[in-house]
C-alpha cells in the first residue's frame, strides 16, 4: 500500500513523505505515483525556462526504511523488544570490541532511538487527538510511566559500561541526549493542548507531564546535555544546531544507499545510432542517382550534396525525436537503485514532462476543480508538469535484514519553490475602503498564488487520489490544504 503525509518543511519547500509498504507473501511489489503540478501562467514556467535539470534540482528525495512499529511499553517488554537487541549487541562489543561488532552495536543503538522517536510521536498524537476524552488523565499517566520506563531502562545499560570504553560511552551519550530531546518535544506538544483547560483532571495530567519535563531538564543539566534556556539566544541557537546533528546521526541507520543513473541509457543510445544509420541510408539512396547522372556538373552536384546533407541531418534529428517519443512512456529520466549492505532491495524511476490539458486525465482535471473564471480566462491558463515515479521493492530481501521485519520504504520528497517565486508580484498590496464611520481606511492584504498538486497512487489493483492546494507568495509558502 501507499501512504502520504505532507507538511511545510520550511518557507520555500514542501515535504511529501510517501510510504511504500510491501504486501505480505508477495516477493516483489510495484508501485506508481503520478503527480500533476498545476502552475499559474504568470510565473513564466515552461520547457524553456524550467528545464528537467532545474526541476530535479528543486525536487530532492531521500529514501529510508520504514521505522519498525512498537508501542512504548513494547520497547522494553517481550522477546522482540528493541532494548533486548541493543543489550545483546552491547554485550557482544564489550566482550570482543571488533569493528564489526562496534558497527552492529551502533546500528542497534541508532535503531532503538529511531523507534523511540516514532513510538513517542504516535503515543502523544493519540492523546492530543482525544483531549476531551474522559480517559485523557489516565492516558497521560500511562504515557509518563511508559516514557520514564524506557528512558530508565536505556540509561541502566549506559550506567553499566566501564569508563574506559570511551567510544561506546560516547555513542550511548548521543542516543541518550537524542531520546531525551524527543521526550521533551512530544511531551511539550501535549502540554500545549492541556494548559488552557479548566478541568481538574486535565490540570492533574498537566502536572504529571510537567514533572517529567522538569526531571529531564535536571538530568540533562547534570549530564551536560544541551537544553533550552529562556532568554539565552546563543545557547538556544547552539541547541538547535546540536539537535540537528543528533537527528542526522541517529536517523542515518534508516537511510538507504542509493545510486542514481539515467534510465534506459543503453536503449536510448542504440535507438539514436539506428536513427543516424537510417538518415545516412536515406542520404546515400538519394544522392547516388544525382552523382551518376550529373557527373559532368560538379558545381551543381556540390550544391545538391550540401542540400541533401542538411536534409539528412534533419532526418536524423526527426528520427531520434520519434524514437525518444516512443520510449518516453516506457523509460524514465532517472533510475535510482536502492541497497542495504550492498544488496539491492529495489529501485525508483522518475520522469518529468510538461503536458497540455488534453493529455491530463478527466478525473485529474475534475479533482483540480477549476472555477468558471479560471477555466474561461486564457490569460490564466496554467502550465502543467507531470512528475512520474515507479517503485519496485524486493520484499524477500527487505524483510530479512537485521533483527527486525522492515515492511517497506519511505521516499521523503522535498519540492523547493524558490525558482517559482522569482516572477511573483509584491507579497502585499494596499486596499482603500470605508469603515463603519464612513472614514477612508487603507488596509493591507496578502497577494497569493495557488499551486495545485493532484497525486495518483497505484498498487496491485488499487488506485487512489490525493489533492493538495499550496498558497504561496514571494515571501514563501503560506499554507497547504488537502
Amino acid at each position: 500500500m501507499i501512504e502520504i503525509q505532507t507538511k511545510i518543511h520550511d518557507k520555500f519547500s514542501i515535504e511529501f513523505k510517501v510510504g511504500f509498504s510491501g504486501t505480505e507473501g508477495v516477493k516483489v511489489d510495484h508501485f506508481d505515483v503520478n503527480s500533476w503540478i498545476f502552475i499559474p501562467n504568470g510565473l513564466d514556467i515552461n520547457k524553456q525556462t524550467y528545464t528537467k535539470e532545474r526541476f530535479y534540482t528543486d525536487m530532492k528525495s531521500n529514501v529510508r526504511l520504514l521505522t519498525p512499529a512498537f508501542a512504548l511499553k513494547q520497547m522494553v517488554e517481550g522477546e522482540e523488544a528493541p532494548l533486548l537487541h541493543l543489550k545483546s549487541a552491547l554485550k557482544a562489543v564489550m566482550e570482543v570490541p571488533s569493528p564489526e561488532r562496534l558497527d552492529e552495536f551502533e546500528f542497534q543503538l541508532k535503531l532503538f532511538a529511531s523507534i523511540f522517536k516514532s513510538s513517542i510521536r504516535n503515543e502523544s498524537a493519540k492523546i492530543m487527538a482525544h483531549v476531551d476524552d474522559p480517559h485523557t488523565y489516565e492516558r497521560c499517566l500511562v504515557y509518563v510511566e511508559d516514557v520514564s520506563r524506557v528512558l530508565q531502562s536505556f540509561r541502566s545499560l549506559r550506567d553499566g559500561i566501564d569508563s574506559h570504553n570511551e567510544e561506546v560511552l560516547t555513542k550511548m551519550g548521543f542516543a541518550d541526549e537524542f531520546i531525551s530531546h524527543q521526550a521533551d518535544i512530544r511531551t511539550m506538544k501535549v502540554l500545549k493542548k492541556l494548559h488552557r483547560s479548566d478541568q481538574q483532571q486535565l490540570k492533574d495530567a498537566f502536572a504529571a507531564l510537567a514533572d517529567l519535563l522538569v526531571h529531564e531538564k535536571t538530568y540533562k543539566t547534570n549530564r551536560g546535555y544541551s537544553h533550552t534556556v529562556i532568554g539565552d539566544e546563543v545557547n538556544n541557537r547552539r541547541l538547535l544546531y546540536r539537535h540537528s546533528l543528533l537527528k542526522k546521526y541517529i536517523e542515518s541507520a534508516l537511510f538507504l544507499k542509493v545510486n542514481t543513473t539515467q534510465d534506459g541509457q543503453a536503449v536510448k543510445q542504440i535507438s539514436f545510432s539506428l536513427a543516424a544509420g537510417l538518415a545516412m541510408m536515406v542520404y546515400l539512396l538519394i544522392t547516388m542517382p544525382f552523382q551518376k547522372y550529373l557527373g559532368n556538373y560538379p558545381s551543381l552536384i556540390f550544391f545538391i550534396l550540401v542540400l541533401f546533407y542538411i536534409l539528412k541531418d534533419r532526418i536524423k534529428e526527426l528520427t531520434r525525436w520519434l524514437f525518444a517519443y516512443q520510449l518516453k512512456d516506457k523509460y524514465y529520466d532517472n533510475k535510482t537503485v536502492v541497497s542495504i549492505k550492498n544488496r539491492q532491495v529495489g529501485w525508483i524511476k522518475e520522469g518529468m514532462d510538461f503536458i497540455s490539458d488534453e493529455k491530463v486525465p478527466e478525473q485529474v482535471l475534475k479533482l483540480r476543480d477549476r472555477n468558471k473564471l479560471e477555466a474561461d480566462n486564457k490569460l490564466l491558463e496554467e502550465k502543467i508538469i507531470l512528475y512520474r515515479k515507479r517503485v519496485e521493492i524486493d520484499n524477500a530481501v527487505l524483510r530479512n535484514q537485521y533483527n527486525y521485519e522492515f515492511k517497506g520504504i519511505n521516499d521523503i520528497i522535498r519540492y523547493h519553490i524558490n525558482y517559482l517565486t522569482k516572477k511573483m508580484d509584491n507579497p502585499e498590496s494596499s486596499i482603500d475602503c470605508l469603515d463603519e464611520q464612513l472614514q477612508v481606511q487603507t488596509i493591507r492584504a496578502e497577494r497569493v498564488y495557488a499551486l495545485h498538486f493532484v497525486m495518483q497512487f497505484k498498487w496491485e489493483d488499487q488506485v487512489e487520489y490525493k489533492v493538495f492546494h499550496v498558497m504561496a507568495n514571494r515571501n514563501g509558502i503560506i499554507s497547504i490544504n488537502a
